[in-house]
């Protein structure tokens, strides 16, 4: 695994650069003129941290870059504001001054969304085991412009902590958060879901564990809830009794504490 830049870098972006390797444990490696695929086969290295301007991308073999993007949240951030419904923050029975922990952050925009609904008030820490995710989100949050003042504001407000899930919570006290939230890597992928396809490739695997429901019943003093496909037989198996349908495909699996 290697980081390097955009082309001709400015000295600020390749001491960030040198950082960010140091961090990642990865080789720095300069840019100079050549491609990603050159890079990748020169170095013989299938995970490319690009350190640019404007935004991390990390690049995995000859898949698309991963990169921070509110993608859907713009638009389920918009709604929100015009007083329409969203199928998590319903499902979840999220208000104003909540504290939410998501423990499977993956591109983070269920985050964003999450610390839309609970406002200045409230907060979101969004885990995530793989660093260079994290990376790629603390990057994209804090410094991702949209001219939706209340969506930026959402998006500044999202704390990500690197952890594995159930170590985290093993390591909070009872009843502590509000609502916990959980969107694992779904056990049968839906293939059309274009932005999540390419996080496959670093974004950890696992099937969530019943120890880790366990401990999320035991810290969150309001709900636990799940995102699946509608047809998952994971929310049988995990305990989800209560299941909420949302859109064609998706659904999610509440447990009241």
């Amino acid at each position: 695994m290697i980081v390097t830049t955009s082309y001709f870098p400015s000295s600020e972006l390749l001491a960030k650069a040198h950082k960010l390797a140091k961090e990642l444990g990865w080789r720095f490696v300069p840019r100079y003129r050549e491609s990603m695929e050159s890079l990748r086969v020169k170095h013989n290295c299938e995970q490319i941290l690009l350190v640019g301007r404007d935004q991390l991308q990390c690049f995995v073999g000859d898949a698309p870059p991963i990169y921070f993007h509110p993608s859907m949240a713009q638009i389920r951030v918009k709604r929100l504001m015009h007083d329409e419904q969203d199928g998590l923050v319903t499902a979840a029975g999220v208000e104003p001054g909540d504290q939410v922990l998501d423990c499977t952050a993956g591109l983070a925009a269920d985050s964003v969304v999450l610390s839309y609904a609970v406002g200045v008030t409230g907060s979101v820490v969004a885990l995530d085991s793989q660093l260079v995710i994290c990376m790629l989100l603390a990057e994209g949050l804090q410094h991702y412009s949209s001219e939706v003042k209340a969506l930026e504001d959402a998006m500044r407000r999202v704390e990500i902590k690197c952890s594995e899930h159930l170590t985290y919570l093993q390591q909070q006290p009872d009843k502590s958060v509000d609502i916990i939230y959980f969107d694992p890597m779904f056990r049968r992928p839906i293939e059309e879901s274009s932005s999540i396809s390419p996080l496959r490739q670093v974004a950890n695997p696992d099937a969530l564990t019943l120890e880790a429901v366990a401990e999320a019943k035991r810290v969150a003093r309001k709900r636990v809830v799940m995102k699946e496909v509608f047809y998952s037989g994971e929310f049988a198996r995990l305990g989800f009794t209560t299941v909420h349908r949302s859109g064609s495909k998706l659904a999610y699996g509440v447990i009241t504490c």
